[in-house]
């Protein structure tokens, strides 16, 4: 069982999903979330929230990190370790940057003029977030249910030239094809129909390597050498 976290290991956790940390950190920070569940559920819950912000279906961090981040800001805190600072201010322009995007593209929505009335949506529901790791690299896999967009995030993926595919293994055990993704920079897709009805919280999300392209059936032919459970972040 790890070890509760502390308000620096979150801060660490955010600006590794957020992608700020500097070089060491994220190593430091990739190699722990092989060993500490409670590092790489924040990890997770941060990626996750990331990811939603853009649909404007996510939660935001509790508000004692907010707290945090504004408390730490030079002016609050003229005594403070710069380079701590520069990091935490780092998280908040990020933060208030992202928040800044979504305003607005709800301002330009409002402003246009409703096209009549439409069928009524059923309940907004949270992103998830699945955590890939093996011995071959790092993948952080976000979906978003209402949208069934995927955005797949490599660290360190080794493919050996091969094509990376995810699949989605449900309770049935049959793998359904979700696509190819990049092998070294993150990526977005939507899931194919067949594939986004087993999304759910508890389901395997599995990595293989193919030929290019992607597999040529509905089955991996390649070895699977990542796979994590897909988690709700809400």
């Amino acid at each position: 069982m790890s070890a509760p976290l502390t308000e620096e290991d979150e801060l660490a956790a955010a600006e590794l999903a957020l992608g700020l940390a500097g070089e060491a950190e994220r190593q430091a920070g990739q190699a722990r979330l092989h060993d500490d569940a409670g590092f790489a559920d924040a990890y997770a819950r941060w990626l996750g929230w990331a990811a939603g912000l853009f649909d404007g279906l996510a939660e935001t961090p509790r508000p004692s990190l907010w707290r945090r981040i504004e408390a730490s800001l030079p002016a609050n805190d003229a005594a403070a370790d710069m380079t701590s600072r520069l990091r935490r201010w780092q998280v908040a322009s990020w933060v208030s940057g992202a928040v800044a995007c979504v305003l607005a593209a709800v301002l330009v929505t409002q402003a246009l003029p409703l096209a009549g009335p439409g069928p009524v949506a059923g309940a907004l529901q949270a992103p998830m977030v699945a955590l890939l790791s093996g011995a071959d690299g790092v993948v952080s896999v976000s979906y978003d249910p209402a949208t069934t967009r995927l955005t797949v995030v490599p660290d360190r993926l080794r493919t050996g030239g091969r094509t990376p595919e995810l699949w989605v293994i449900p309770a049935d055990g049959r793998p359904r094809a979700l696509g190819v993704m990049p092998a070294d920079t993150p990526g977005w897709m939507a899931a194919p129909p067949g594939a986004a009805k087993a999304m759910g919280a508890g389901v395997t999300i599995a990595l293989s390597l193919e030929p290019a392209g992607g597999a040529p059936g509905d089955h991996p032919t390649g070895p699977v050498i990542l796979s994590g459970r897909m988690g709700a972040t809400a």
